[in-house]
């Protein structure tokens, strides 16, 4: 269960660390914000690894 709550932290963590910086509670930004935020981290990441070990 702790290396659960570990991965989760991780996911949302790029989301997190954009609305503290902009000052918006999770419960104002209604996951909107964060969850744009992650998925474009994220993609950002998977598309790096994928164009260095696929091209």
């Amino acid at each position: 269960m702790k290396l659960l709550g570990l991965l989760t932290t991780l996911l949302f963590l790029p989301g997190t660390l954009v609305l503290n910086h902009l000052r918006i509670s999770v419960d104002e930004d209604g996951g909107i914000i964060r969850s744009f935020i992650n998925s474009s981290f994220w993609g950002a990441v998977v598309l790096g690894v994928a164009l260095k070990y696929w091209i």
